[in-house]
């Protein structure tokens, strides 16, 4: 398999965790319904819902918390693949737990430019080697487990709240 055929597949998969299935028929590791990636799961989401603990406001345990780590560590592999050196600490990335209105849109919409910014990039490279390859590979697993993540905290919200 050629370098081209690796970044293909890597994007699709790691397409499917946040924007859902590009095929309903087809799906390689979610459910195959619109909106079941990260993304579509996020957007009926409320402010409130995602600032509501699941578990007495330890870290990464609200909705918010949980998109903002994924779209910081997203905003990495970006800066990564572009030759710019890491920003931040990763316990840093767990410090949104609470967001109004106004600040919830513009997370989601944060997470979607890096998302899509992410997938550009990607598209672009001829080649992935070495931990640029085993970085970029990491990014499908670690999606796939914030979307079950976040998946049960909305269930556990959305009971809570009855």
């Amino acid at each position: 398999m050629d370098a081209n055929e690796v970044i293909k597949s890597i994007v699709t998969l790691f397409s499917e965790a946040y924007a859902g299935p590009a095929d309903p028929k087809s799906t390689w590791f979610i459910d195959n319904e619109p909106d079941s990636g990260i993304l579509g799961l996020i957007a009926g989401v409320t402010a409130d819902e995602a600032s509501r603990s699941t578990h007495r406001n330890q870290p990464g345990t609200t909705i918010a918390a949980h998109v903002e780590h994924i779209r910081w560590s997203l905003a990495n592999a970006n800066r990564a693949l572009l030759s710019k050196p890491y920003q931040g600490n990763w316990s840093e990335s767990w410090n949104t737990l609470e967001a109004d209105e106004e600040a919830w849109g513009r997370l989601r919409s944060d997470l979607k430019k890096e998302f899509e910014l992410l997938k550009e990039n990607l598209q672009k490279q001829n080649e992935l080697s070495g931990d640029y390859l085993m970085g970029v590979m990491a990014l499908i697993p670690h999606a796939a487990y914030h979307l079950g993540t976040i998946r049960q905290q909305i269930e556990r919200v959305r009971v809570d709240t009855k």
